[in-house]
């Protein structure tokens, strides 16, 4: 972290971006736990394999997948609420209450003895939506939070940096998973990773309080016009194109990711623990990766780096699509497509997240574009993995024998997915370069430059 901070302190002459920086290792400490919280509890395979193993249908698992999102439509009425009493105070409240809330879980045990399976599944239910919610009000507040604190000119390398360091630790605490479930009798594994990641994320929180910005601020006279405030933002047609792009790119990957899981464990008969470390391939992929988006973007811009991203995503649906499920090389085929997913979406999400807090929202009207775009992220991710369990569900037993495509109803959600993907490239096509560079000048320079250092090699 203190290698992070020197690399980033020349870039800046004032004392405000230099105190800015030095809290920087703070929050990338908190986002390192945090990847330890959500690993074990509510983010990835672990939490699939979890309510399957409960023996939830897929369709109510996508329904309870989709209240994480979905309640991200909170931030259109919570947002200027967070502004007036801290952005900072929000969030750690949020996400300090939302720690043990989850840790709640560790009473499913007792509440199914004691009350049997109906009323443990709505003690579940309730636990997922108090949590959503709170995770919900407190990343309401810190997207905002987060153009303040975060320099313009190192948002791209802060971001790789946090990416990389996020995602190895998130690989750290697949394996000490897989080897959880590996050992473990029943859900005794799950409930440790449960009890043990609410504690990590604890600690999370405490770090982050270390970073400086998120103040209580004055009420304005616009705050009573919140909602015109959003209605201009709807016609900033720029910003709309990149909700566009963001919706395709959130449902299309979400689609992917949510019921992956299942389709290795099921359909190619991989162990639960096996599926686990797959995702530890994406991840180490995604943070190989991050470090040269990161740079990249810094220098020519977030638009060169987003949509080379968008076109390398379409690989994962396409290859899961043409994958015989039988093939003798199945294993690395899985590992390829998981390693080319870490790379891709890592790249949309640098790319993206640049693009949108360099460029297309304005500092000066943050609480209406950044509400917006929470919520809208919320309600897309949200209509994902309800639309690929009913999918599933609808079409789980069916059977596609064609002389180009032998598939079932995970082709369907994969050729779903594909579409999403391709679609959100094409709106964020639309969306305006941050920089002096399109993803076409930029690749003319490189080729600009690399003919000039071979013509001096030659030489």
């Amino acid at each position: 972290m203190i290698h992070i901070k020197e690399r980033m302190k020349p870039a800046f002459g004032d004392s405000g971006d230099r105190a800015k920086v030095r809290a920087l290792p703070w929050a990338l400490l908190s986002g390192i736990l945090n990847s330890f919280f959500a690993v074990w509890t509510f983010g990835g395979s672990v939490f699939v394999l979890f309510l399957n193993e409960l023996g939830l249908p897929k369709g109510r698992i996508g329904a309870l997948l989709s209240l994480f999102p979905f309640c991200g439509l909170l931030a259109l009425a919570f947002a200027p609420v967070a502004a007036r009493l801290g952005r900072k105070r929000c969030f750690l409240w949020g996400y300090g209450l939302r720690n043990p809330v989850m840790a709640l879980l560790l009473l499913l045990p007792w509440v199914t003895t004691r009350f049997g399976p109906a009323p443990a599944i709505g003690f579940l239910s309730a636990v997922i939506v108090v949590f959503a919610a709170l995770r919900a009000l407190a990343e309401t507040a810190v997207y905002p939070w987060m153009q303040e604190f975060i320099p313009n000119r190192v948002r791209g390398r802060f971001t790789a940096w946090s990416a990389v360091a996020c995602l190895v630790a998130s690989a750290v605490a697949l394996t000490v998973a897989g080897k959880a479930l590996e050992t473990a009798r029943g859900l005794t594994g799950y409930f440790f990773l449960i009890g043990a990641g609410s504690a990590l994320g604890f600690l999370g929180v405490l770090s982050h309080a270390n970073v400086p910005g998120g103040a209580p601020m004055p009420r304005s006279p616009g705050d009573s016009h919140h909602l015109k405030n959003m209605a201009a933002a709807l016609r900033d047609r720029n910003y709309v194109a990149y909700l566009g792009g963001m919706a395709g790119m959130t449902i299309g990957s979400a689609m992917l990711i949510s019921f992956l899981p299942l389709y290795v464990r099921e359909r190619i008969g991989f162990a639960a623990a096996t599926v686990v470390r797959l995702d530890i391939v994406a991840m180490m992929a995604g943070a190989l990766a991050s470090l040269g988006w990161g740079g990249l973007a810094d220098r020519v811009g977030s638009r060169p780096v987003l949509m080379p991203s968008c076109v390398l995503a379409l690989l994962a649906p396409l290859g899961w699509l043409l994958l015989p499920a039988s093939s003798p090389h199945i294993r690395p085929a899985c590992v390829t497509l998981y390693f080319i997913s870490g790379v891709a979406f890592n790249g949309v999400a640098i790319g993206a997240g640049r693009l949108l807090f360099n460029s297309v929202v304005p500092s000066e009207k943050n609480t209406a574009y950044t509400s917006i775009h929470y919520a809208w992220m919320g309600l897309t991710g949200g209509i994902a993995p309800l639309l690929a369990g009913g999918l599933l569900t609808a079409v789980g037993d069916l059977q596609i024998e064609t002389p180009f495509l032998t598939g079932d109803g995970y082709t369907v959600m994969f050729t779903a997915a594909l579409l999403f993907l391709a679609a959100g490239g094409l709106m964020y096509r639309r969306v305006r370069p941050d920089d002096r560079h399109t993803t076409r000048t930029a690749v003319r320079s490189f080729l600009a430059t690399t003919q000039v250092r071979c013509a001096g090699w030659r030489e």
